[in-house]
């Protein structure tokens, strides 16, 4: 019997061994499964991952008879979306994947398994002829806290097995090149090197004037900046960052409030310079505000913080109402003003919200790009020594902040345990970190057009501090220039990992839509 015709033989009992329901003998039958749909067939694996800083699964497989399969092998991909994936990853929950064979008809006998250079399972492979094909899928877990949202379980439905729709997670898929001949006349497929999944957006551009028919109360505005040192060289350095004094001439036009008192001013001067952070008293920066989620059991529940920047407008982040698992409307939020305390009995306001507006740019798996809210209070609030809107940035203020410019953030995150909230706001200043830096610091997901990065060691907002104020501060003047967003966390201690950059929406990017959407 010639080559050829042996070959023929074999695919035709590989045909038949198929149309009598008898696949591939599985050695590794606990982890994966072929499925069948109307005559194709792929297969499903599912297998429990350790913690690591990539996640690489590399499945070998032998196919019958010589075969050159040109520039597709096969692949593999994530059956889940990444919400799911990740959230299976940290509860140790399996991890599935599918496979895609390059003849759907005629599945290989899988003949190995490795899980990040451990080899799960083997099985032998066919006799000669025969054709080895490698496949191979490497991802990274994003170990990524948007701060406001706890992680919880996402009732996703799966995706059908023969669904052919992408993951959207941070992976990393190669896609196997041309089989070669190997000596020992078997044929492989070879898969080339991967690359990345996403690339670094570029940096948006200083958002134009507002629309001036919006008929809102206008916010004082802030004379141009100027600098006070060059900008460093965005090349990373391990020397410790040295704070550089605001660049902003921030000392506003002031245009007195209905009630007399200026925007940015608080009632006493005195904040000192949520985590490792100081202690505020009442009446220190009094646009501060508390926002609750009602419950019909157990009363308001704290979920994140915000900034009063008029007397019915509350600025916070979209990722506190809009999240998997969470679509909050405004009919259940409230916010508590003029106070420093979560205690919603303490003197101070509290109020219904009429109103939710989301930025249209914002998606949550873009975490930080657009991740703005606007909420309009059932009532306008009336300024008084405990509550002051803080001031807008100006459009005609300096677009990119230096290495170093020292910045403010407050609110009522964990304390210094990791567990809860505290109970008394806090506030402590970091230094701002130019994009360059921060890109070398933190996963790209992250980064976005729009974000604006800040840090000092050991200090930061975490966790339901979300929504809450990046502010600058010059002559007793504060003026907002960003909101919490999001940052790494450290997923052993359960905490965030403040050695690492926050990551702020950068508000000055998005004035226009700030001044046109918000109320008086």
């Amino acid at each position: 019997m010639s080559p050829h015709q042996l070959v023929t033989v074999l695919l035709l009992a590989s045909l038949i061994n198929l149309v009598l329901g008898q696949l591939p003998r599985n050695g590794c039958s606990g982890r994966f499964q072929y499925q069948g749909y109307q005559g194709q067939y792929i297969g499903l694996v599912e297998v429990r991952h350790p913690e690591a800083n990539n996640q690489t699964l590399i499945l070998q497989f032998s196919q019958q008879g010589y075969h050159d399969f040109e520039d597709y092998v096969g692949s593999i991909s994530l059956v889940d979306d990444d919400e799911v994936t990740q959230e299976n990853l940290r509860q140790g929950l399996p991890i599935r994947y599918r496979v895609d064979f390059p003849i759907p008809t005629i599945p290989p006998k899988i003949t190995s398994m490795q899980l990040n250079g451990v080899q799960l399972c083997s099985g032998g492979v066919y006799p000669k002829p025969r054709t080895g094909i490698t496949l191979r899928i490497t991802w990274t877990p994003s170990y990524i806290s948007v701060f406001g949202v706890n992680p919880q379980p996402v009732p996703t439905r799966p995706r059908p097995a023969w669904q052919d729709e992408s993951p959207q997670i941070d992976y990393r898929e190669t896609r196997p090149s041309q089989p070669r001949l190997e000596d020992s006349g078997e044929l492989f497929g070879r898969s080339n090197e991967s690359l990345p999944a996403f690339q670094n957006p570029g940096w948006g551009t200083a958002p134009q004037q507002a629309n001036p028919n919006r008929g809102i109360t206008s916010q004082p505005e802030i004379p141009s900046p100027v600098p006070q040192r060059p900008t460093p060289n965005p090349s990373r350095s391990n020397a410790p960052q040295q704070a550089v004094r605001s660049p902003v001439d921030l000392v506003p036009q002031q245009n007195p409030s209905s009630n007399g008192i200026p925007c940015g001013r608080e009632r006493a001067s005195t904040t000192p310079l949520i985590f490792q952070g100081k202690s505020l008293q009442r009446g220190q920066l009094p646009w501060l505000v508390a926002i609750f989620e009602r419950r019909e059991s157990n009363g308001p529940a704290f979920i994140c913080g915000g900034t009063l920047i008029s007397t019915s407008t509350v600025l916070s982040a979209a990722h506190c109402f809009r999240a998997p698992g969470r679509d909050l409307p405004a009919s259940r939020l409230a916010v508590s003003l003029g106070r420093n305390t979560l205690a919603i009995h303490s003197d101070g306001e509290f109020r219904g919200v009429s109103q939710l507006i989301i930025h249209e740019n914002f998606q949550f798996r873009q975490f930080t790009e657009a991740d703005l809210a606007l909420v309009r209070l059932d009532e306008p609030v009336r300024y008084t020594d405990y509550i002051v809107p803080i001031c807008l940035w100006s459009t005609s203020n300096r677009m990119d902040l230096p290495q170093g410019l020292k910045s403010y953030v407050a609110g009522w995150g964990p304390d210094e345990t990791g567990t809860g909230n505290t109970e008394v706001s806090k506030v402590t200043d970091l230094n701002i970190v130019s994009e360059a830096n921060c890109a070398l610091e933190l996963p790209h997901v992250l980064v976005q057009p729009s974000s604006l990065c800040a840090k000092k060691t050991g200090a930061g907002p975490c966790a339901s501090d979300g929504g809450g104020p990046l502010m600058l501060r010059e002559q007793d003047v504060w003026v907002l220039r960003g909101v919490i967003s999001g940052g790494v966390i450290n997923e052993k201690e359960n905490t965030c990992e403040l050695s690492k950059p926050s990551v702020f929406t950068d508000v000055s990017k998005h004035i226009e839509w700030v001044r046109q959407k918000m109320w008086n």
